[in-house]
């Protein structure tokens, strides 16, 4: 923006004052974030490291053929096991085709700040053998979660034999879907006494990227401002993304157009705490000339990403 333009509305304390964010009906839908992991059980040894913002496929360990079981039936399986992990989701799989002379069981336990968790499988050679499991969304934010896998056998003259890989700590750092809608634009009152206003509306995006858009309308018309919608999927918190800010100045092409204007200043991040819903702000023109004044309202979405199949 223009070096000669200052501040001349109120601070970001007003301006968050001023949004009002409904809840959205209905359960969040889980959606997104890379996991940064270092699985220390024996099964898992191994860095597992953070995927980029977006795109990145899941991180994949594999056992490895290193584990002696008590059996030969679990010795099979803990070296058939992989883990894999993105966002909240993990996912444990066997390989199929394996010869057992009897079933092994295959149970994990999950606990994190968030929930906790036990899920039993007994492995089918003729099956995908997938435990698929996602962490509660709980406050969003990244947390560490100990998981710890047992395989078991029937023992027919006294205790099942039993392999316990020792537990390990992940990190478990949310993936999020984030969707803003156009933002609908509502003079409340006029800005010309005759005709219509122009309007030069701007805005700084969740990237803090500068735009802005100019139109003419008149009170009580509704104009959306397409260009303010925004979308990004399997984003991490780590990418600093900020709540939108806006401002609009009615500017006429005559020399008394206003030269003195700005938008408020980017202070609150959009991830991981968001929620979805409504957002609606009435706001005066920013140049204080016209004393002018508008609604302004967007919906805006924000899921954990769950992932079906990693």
């Amino acid at each position: 923006m223009p070096a000669r333009m200052r501040l001349s509305i109120k601070r970001h304390n007003a301006y968050r004052a001023a949004i009002r964010v409904g809840r959205r009906r209905g359960a969040i839908v889980a959606v997104t974030v890379a996991l940064v992991a270092v699985f220390t059980v024996a099964a898992l040894a191994g860095v597992v490291g953070r995927p980029p913002v977006t795109g990145q496929q899941p991180i994949v360990k594999d056992a490895g053929p290193r584990h002696v079981g008590p059996t030969p039936n679990i010795t099979a399986v803990a070296n058939a096991l992989t883990v894999r992990a993105k966002s909240l989701t993990t996912l444990v799989k066997v390989l199929p085709g394996l010869v057992l002379t009897k079933p092994v069981t295959i149970t994990v336990n999950y606990s994190s700040p968030a929930g906790q968790n036990r899920i039993t499988h007994t492995y089918t050679p003729r099956n995908d053998n997938r435990i698929l499991y996602n962490d509660p969304v709980g406050n969003r934010y990244p947390r560490q979660m100990t998981m710890s896998i047992v395989l078991t056998e029937d023992n027919p003259g006294g205790q099942p034999f039993t392999y316990s890989f020792p537990q390990g700590k992940l990190t478990l750092d949310p993936l999020f879907d984030v969707s803003i809608t156009p933002l609908r634009f509502t003079l409340a009152s006029n800005c010309d006494r005759v005709g219509k206003s122009e309007i030069q509306f701007m805005w700084y995006s969740p990237e803090a990227k500068y735009r802005e858009k100019g139109f003419s309308t008149k009170k009580g018309n509704l104009v959306t401002i397409g260009e303010f919608a925004w979308s990004r999927q399997e984003v991490s918190a780590s990418a600093k993304l900020l709540w939108p800010t806006w401002a609009f100045i009615e500017k006429d092409r005559q020399i008394f157009s206003p030269q003195q204007w700005s938008i408020p200043k980017q202070e609150l991040k959009l991830l991981p705490s968001t929620a979805s819903g409504y957002v609606g702000r009435s706001l005066r023109e920013a140049s204080g000339k016209s004393g002018c004044a508008a609604n302004t309202a967007f919906d805006v979405t924000v899921q954990v990403h769950q992932y079906q199949n990693l």
